[in-house]
């Protein structure tokens, strides 16, 4: 019988493409370093299994995987690590049913200098950027570049690592810390805050786009440059467009999510950066009509599928616990947010964890979240980004 196995089930986006694929009859099966994952408690799992840290222990997961997975499963990486482990190890993809960009492609994708340089080849609009080869390379930029700037690690999720800086010392003094933890960070111009849009896609493995959907980011966590914490589906064919332009010369092949913001000072969309994996706030897209997880599987399986571009526009999604509750608490115009904290799905705001049909991944969430109040670690990943 084929197998799909779903990877990172602490994930909120693992626990929607758990919930599409179960309730459609597949076998699901759901993977996480730790026995508190909500997706492995869906009424649509069949089975959770407890992996070897990817990050921690990569060799040991991957002969973990040989040993758990048989040839007939439809392997679903949801995150980074194991999305790299699989790329670098092309013996290793063999032996599942995935798709998967080429390593060539990935890099480029998931290194945002290399990005800013595609976009660049492809003239499409974003933020000018430096790379410093040295110390003296690191000092004339400091010396040209207009205040403030942005310092961001090449590569990184989440906003993590990103820094404002606003004159010559702080550059220098930020861009060596940054340095310490993210190797050699991207120097950027600052662009002021502006509407940011999510292009979502997925690629056949003919390199032709099978599906798109656009999502407005409404409210964030950290709340200036943090992760989105509730979106809206919307409609913007142009932004579908700049991707698709944009990924050309990649020959992509399976799941992509573009991000932009648009400039205040132009009203134009700049690029900011691709990232080569599902996106956190899958469930939206899912819930609006296209079913990334079930077009992943099909296409994974070598079914034809037809090219999906319709969907509803106006539904919402959130991260309720903790990013738009930590959003809430710390806006200080909290009582004026649109849509409001409150609002449920009788005013179209929809719950990307918390569900009455299927309760225990939200149960389970929340003992994870109280054990993760006491890890540092987490307390860091998600405060200091």
């Amino acid at each position: 019988m084929l197998s799909v196995f779903v990877t990172d089930g602490l994930l909120r986006k693992s626990l929607s493409a758990t919930r599409s694929l179960g309730e459609k009859g597949i076998n699901t099966i759901v993977g996480e370093k730790s026995i508190l994952s909500p997706s492995g408690f869906s009424k649509y799992c069949n089975k959770r299994l407890k992996y070897p840290d990817p990050q921690r222990y990569p060799d040991q997961f991957l002969k973990w995987s040989n040993e758990n997975l048989d040839n007939n499963t439809v392997l679903i990486p949801m995150d980074d690590t194991i999305l790299k482990l699989l790329i670098e190890n092309e013996d290793l993809i063999k032996n599942y049913k995935c798709i998967l960009p080429s390593k060539e492609a990935y890099n480029i994708a998931c290194d945002k200098f290399e990005t800013i340089k595609l976009a660049i080849q492809q003239d499409i609009d974003c933020p000018k950027s430096y790379c410093p080869k040295d110390n003296q390379d690191l000092l004339h930029i400091a010396d040209i570049i207009t205040y403030p700037a942005i310092i961001k690690p090449r590569k990184s999720s989440g906003s993590r690592g990103i820094r404002k800086v606003d004159n010559k010392e702080q550059l220098v003094t930020v861009f060596n810390d940054v340095k310490k933890d993210y190797n050699i960070p991207l120097i950027q111009e600052f662009v002021p805050t502006g509407d940011r849009y999510d292009v979502c896609l997925i690629y056949g493995n003919n390199h032709e786009i099978k599906a798109s959907f656009v999502q407005k980011e409404i409210r964030h966590f950290p709340i200036e440059m943090g992760p989105s914490t509730v979106q809206e589906s919307v409609k913007y064919d142009e932004l579908i467009e700049k991707s698709r332009k944009l990924l050309q010369p990649l020959n992509w092949t399976g799941i992509v999510e573009v991000e932009y913001m648009v400039d205040p000072r132009t009203n134009e969309p700049k690029l900011m950066e691709i990232n080569p994996r599902f996106w956190n706030s899958l469930d939206l897209a899912v819930r609006a009509g296209v079913d990334f997880p079930y077009l992943y599987y099909k296409l994974s399986i070598g079914e034809n599928v037809e090219t999906v571009t319709e969907y509803k526009v106006g539904i919402k999604c959130r991260w309720s616990i903790p990013g738009d509750l930590m959003h809430f608490l710390l806006n200080r115009q909290r009582f004026k947010m649109k849509p409001s904290f409150l609002a449920g799905e009788k005013h179209g705001v929809y719950d990307d964890t918390f569900s009455i049909n299927d309760p225990l991944p939200g149960i389970v969430f929340l003992l994870a979240c109280i054990k993760f109040m006491f890890s540092l670690d987490s307390l860091k990943m998600f405060f200091w980004r």
